[in-house]
């Protein structure tokens, strides 16, 4: 369960993560979410130098929605080359700690496929994509994801 603190903290990156990618979607608050479990596994300090991600999606829009939520939550980015992309048919993303530490934070297949319709409908009005994304913002972090400490 969150507490206050983790709950006012993914609030406010939220709020800039929609400020970077131009709205609050689903797939950005995955990514989000995605990029403070590994924070948060790895025990980084924020901004790290030592982190690095390699996330793992596939690259057509809404998917890559993802890599901006993790961008932001990590600041691992494409531009300073400590973000890297594979194209898979899963949404998953791997931080690495100084080339020691690493874990795995993969979207549950078995929620995403539950989600997948709503999240990839064609005429989802802004407001449902909001609702949406307040919904995964919301949802427990093992019902969502499944996090492999390597």
């Amino acid at each position: 369960m969150a507490t206050f603190k983790q709950e006012h903290k993914l609030d406010t990156i939220l709020k800039k993560a929609a400020e970077f990618h131009g709205h609050l979607g689903p797939f950005l608050v995955i990514g989000v979410r995605m990029g403070l479990i590994g924070i948060r596994e790895l025990k980084a300090k924020e901004n790290d130098n030592e982190l690095r991600v390699t996330a793992m999606l596939e690259y057509s829009v809404p998917f890559s929605c993802v890599i901006d939520g993790i961008q932001v939550a990590t600041k691992c980015t494409l531009g300073n080359q400590k973000l890297k992309l594979i194209d898979s048919p899963e949404i998953a993303a791997e931080f690495e700690l100084q080339q020691i530490e690493k874990v795995t934070v993969t979207v549950n297949p078995t929620t995403f496929s539950r989600l997948k319709n709503r999240l990839l409908s064609e005429n989802v009005s802004q407001e449902e994509t909001q609702k949406l994304a307040n919904m995964i913002a919301s949802l427990p972090e093992e019902e969502l994801f499944t996090v492999e400490n390597k």
